[in-house]
């Protein structure tokens, strides 16, 4: 199964959920509920990555990983032994929370657990856009901290 599978499975549950949760306790409340659920998993997912060590071929993998499937299309800005600098440019994770009507929930339950997991491995993040908001490209910059191994 690859993760675009696990993704669309996961939103038939979290879709439902989140709007049932909007519906019942208000957008603010129940996203911030949401959210901080997602990300105390998410950083713990990315500390376990962490056990094994963090390098830029480590991200890469990962990156192909969530890629497989040509569930995205991305280029490569700059790589070297610290930094893993990349931008998506088609994502279908994107196409497939507009194909469901979700589109809005994307930024919480898509986008968002990128900034925890990069905690959670101890590996410097910074994105100032994605397609899932409406820009171009996804600009990804990743920097091991340290000698390359967190």
């Amino acid at each position: 199964m690859t993760q675009f599978e696990r993704f669309k499975a996961q939103m038939a549950v979290l879709v439902p959920l989140v709007r049932k949760l909007r519906d019942e306790l208000g957008r603010e409340k129940a996203d911030t509920i949401v959210a901080d659920a997602l990300d105390e998993a998410n950083r713990a997912h990315g500390a376990r990555l962490a056990e094994r060590g963090v390098s830029v071929d480590g991200l890469e993998r990962g990156m192909a990983a969530f890629a497989a499937g040509e569930a995205l299309a991305y280029e490569v800005v700059e790589r070297d032994e610290a930094r893993f600098d990349f931008d998506v440019t088609r994502c279908a994770y994107a196409e497939h929370m507009d194909r469901i009507g979700a589109r809005d929930l994307g930024p919480l339950l898509v986008c968002r657990a990128d900034i925890p997991t990069a905690e959670g491995m101890g590996v410097d993040f910074a994105r100032s856009q994605t397609i899932m908001q409406g820009a171009p490209c996804c600009d990804f910059r990743y920097r091991l901290r340290g000698s390359g191994r967190v």
